[in-house]
């Protein structure tokens, strides 16, 4: 017999299946999808092809820091703020001092202190986001937060692990294929009113091509009004040059492909670059292949493969490495300017 692992959180039933879940039946899950829609409104567009992490993360609620990584533009934010509904959120930049940044947030002084008086006893959750560019400052306030107050949780969003006790990872992955083709559908219609899609071939490769990334997905559905998408998909080759037309409210990463990539280019060490470069005119390589391109110790190599992956720039898988093709291409360019420097 299964073991009980859990309730239904629309019915309250017993669930007792080995694989936690979060719905007992499909007339559960297409209920409380029904309910969602009719609250109240927290975002200007839908939410498309992310159920099943919801229902995963839903198994992770008790997480003291549950940390939603990935690459550029896989939609880490944005899943965040649908799964930590009704959660105190901190947006964060380059400049941000972290402490000040929550502080704010919840209406205190800006002293770690204070943040800390303010939260012990209750229960909340605080949503850091877009952590990877201070990594450290998020792991300094987070220990003694925590230690301090029991009764809060963290959800963080970073293109890399904050590296803190406790910590959860969570690796947001591109979209299935069926759900990118259904955002590019529902953003390039939004864009072009009675917009006819009706080559499923064609839009599944568009989305392949893409990586199945929700950034670069919206991106291209704004140029439906300017070209048909078999001649968008013919020009996927220059997306860096294509795809530039970002909601003008975006941080200024989120505007355009090429900009989401470079913010994870530019932050890594000179080693780290060389590497990045080198290996971007391979679609999947292993070690060997690796050390022969990039011209350093295998053992040097191996560190800098391992920071990659821990970046999202990387994945592996079975022994061998790979580049989501868009982070391929702006790795090329940066190698040809290399070239012509």
């Amino acid at each position: 017999m299964a073991d009980q692992v859990g309730t239904c959180a629309t019915c309250g039933v017993a669930t007792s299946r080995r694989r936690q879940v979060r719905y007992c039946s499909n007339a559960c899950r297409q209920r409380a999808y029904r309910q969602r829609a009719s609250e109240p409104v927290t975002a200007l567009d839908s939410f498309i092809g992310r159920d099943d992490e919801l229902d995963r993360l839903g198994n992770l609620r008790d997480a003291r820091v549950l940390t939603l990584v990935g690459p550029a533009g896989v939609g880490k934010s944005r899943l965040a703020k649908e799964f930590a509904t009704g959660a105190v959120r901190v947006e964060l930049s380059p400049e941000s001092d972290v402490v000040q940044a929550c502080a704010t947030a919840l209406g205190v002084i800006p002293a770690l202190s204070a943040l800390v008086r303010a939260l012990t006893g209750r229960t909340a959750v605080l949503v850091l986001d877009n952590c990877e560019h201070v990594t450290a400052d998020c792991a300094a306030l987070l220990e003694p937060l925590l230690l301090g107050c029991p009764g809060v949780r963290v959800i963080a969003t970073s293109r890399e692990p904050l590296r803190v006790p406790g910590e959860v990872l969570f690796t947001v992955q591109p979209l299935p294929l069926e759900h990118a083709v259904d955002l590019f559908a529902d953003r390039a219609r939004a864009n072009q009113l009675g917009l006819r899609l009706d080559d499923p071939d064609v839009l599944a490769a568009l989305c392949l091509r893409l990586d199945r990334l929700p950034l670069a997905i919206e991106l291209a559905a704004r140029l439906v009004t300017v070209l048909p998408v078999a001649e968008l998909l013919a020009r996927l080759d220059d997306r860096l040059e294509l795809l530039n037309r970002g909601n003008r409210t975006a941080a200024e990463r989120h505007r355009s492909l090429r900009a989401a990539i470079g913010w994870s280019y530019d932050r890594l060490s000179a080693d780290e670059q060389h590497v990045f470069r080198c290996l971007s005119a391979f679609p999947s390589f292993g070690l060997d292949l690796a050390v022969a391109a990039c011209d350093l110790p295998a053992d040097r190599v191996l560190a800098v493969l391992s920071a990659l992956v821990t970046k999202s720039l990387l994945t592996t898988s079975g022994g061998s490495f790979e580049q989501l093709e868009s982070v391929r291409l702006y790795g090329r360019e940066r190698l040809a300017e290399q070239g012509s420097g």
